[in-house]
């Protein structure tokens, strides 16, 4: 088997074993023998417990598969620009994951209310805007102004914008994207099940699905980069305009 096809096959198989761990017959097959508090508390910290050693064994596994075909090698300004490019979409991920609580995507809120008797949160659905505690409606804010799915999205142009791409990586980088697309429309599945009329006023609200337009990007990167270390500020799904479209 040529090391392409065995790449592809890792990424897969990487991408069928997070989707799976993410289903909800897996989550409620957790919930019968933890018990619905206690898989709350620790089920998200579980999963992000497994991806990350997960995601660096294939990225190492990639790595080593060298393959002798280059599909572009960029060198020189065009190169600076491309890792440029991957910077910038490296601090989009980072924006939006601190912009929407990083102790709850970890899951570390759950534990820690688990831990002190309190009530437990309800496990994220998916990657995606957090509704507020006093009302119930949806904070739009940080990579979520510009991408319904901006982690996914963000994560995109870092496979990408690599100076020297081989056969190797090429394989890997259009799996990856294919299952960060697909991932995206099953998330929104389960935001839609989720919250009902306030997620489809946010998909009416004019927020690409998935690739950001370069005008509302400029302009949350502007404030992100006046707002450091922290985003401050959101948008209520209640104030988002819908487009004339829609």
């Amino acid at each position: 088997m040529q090391p392409e096809a065995r790449i592809a096959l890792a990424t897969l198989a990487f991408a069928a074993l997070h989707s799976a761990l993410a289903s909800r017959a897996v989550k409620d097959a957790a919930v019968a023998r933890l018990g619905e508090a206690r898989c709350r508390a620790v089920y998200r910290l579980m999963y992000v417990a497994q991806a990350v050693p997960t995601a660096a064994a294939l990225v190492l596994y990639v790595g080593r598969r060298r393959t002798t075909t280059d599909v572009w090698r960029v060198r020189g300004p065009a190169a600076a620009l491309m890792h440029a490019g991957q910077a910038a979409a490296l601090f989009g991920v980072a924006a939006t994951a601190w912009a929407g609580g990083l102790a709850r995507l970890a899951g570390l809120d759950g534990l820690r209310a688990f831990a002190r008797g309190e009530p437990v949160p309800v496990d994220p659905a998916a990657q995606g805007p957090e509704a507020d505690p006093a009302d119930g409606e949806l904070l739009v804010r940080g990579g979520y102004r510009v991408s319904r799915h901006p982690l996914n999205a963000f994560a995109v142009p870092v496979l990408w914008l690599v100076p020297h791409l081989t056969t190797g990586r090429l394989a890997f980088n259009a799996v990856a994207t294919a299952y960060l697309w697909v991932g995206s429309l099953h998330e929104a599945s389960r935001l839609r099940r989720l919250y009902g009329a306030r997620y489809a006023a946010y998909e009416r609200s004019g927020v690409p699905f998935f690739v950001p337009r370069p005008g509302p990007l400029l302009t949350l990167s502007v404030e992100a980069l006046r707002r450091l270390p922290g985003l401050r500020g959101a948008t209520r799904t209640a104030e988002v305009r819908p487009t004339d479209a829609l």
